[in-house]
């Protein structure tokens, strides 16, 4: 057993902009320049938020603004660092932090 870490999920929709760019890239690229460890983007085949308006894969259909989730595992510690600028990136979405029990990782983050 590793040890403790927390589990950050950042959901936002596939169509979101930060000025030109998706959301998602730009919150990808902050991770990046902020030297998370791994990270791992999950594109949803149905939701919705609190507008109730519904986003899905519909047979025979494009699909249209499905919603993403990006989770990363780390220490609790470099997550509290990189939440207030996350926070200022998020124009709609939702970012939430769990702790959890690592069982097997071959190179954890909270360890270091």
């Amino acid at each position: 057993m590793n040890g403790r870490c927390v589990l950050l999920s950042i959901y936002v929709d596939e169509d979101e902009k930060l000025g030109r760019k998706p959301l998602y890239r730009a919150i990808l690229d902050f991770l990046w320049e902020k030297d998370i460890h791994g990270l791992t983007m999950f594109k949803g085949v149905y939701g919705y938020g609190p507008d109730k308006k519904v986003h899905s894969t519909r047979l025979l259909r494009a699909s249209e603004n499905l919603p993403l989730k990006i989770e990363v595992v780390e220490t609790r510690e470099k997550v509290e660092e990189i939440l207030p600028e996350l926070e200022k990136l998020l124009t709609r979405g939702m970012i939430t932090v769990t702790e959890l029990y690592t069982i097997c990782h071959k190179k954890p983050p909270c360890e270091r």
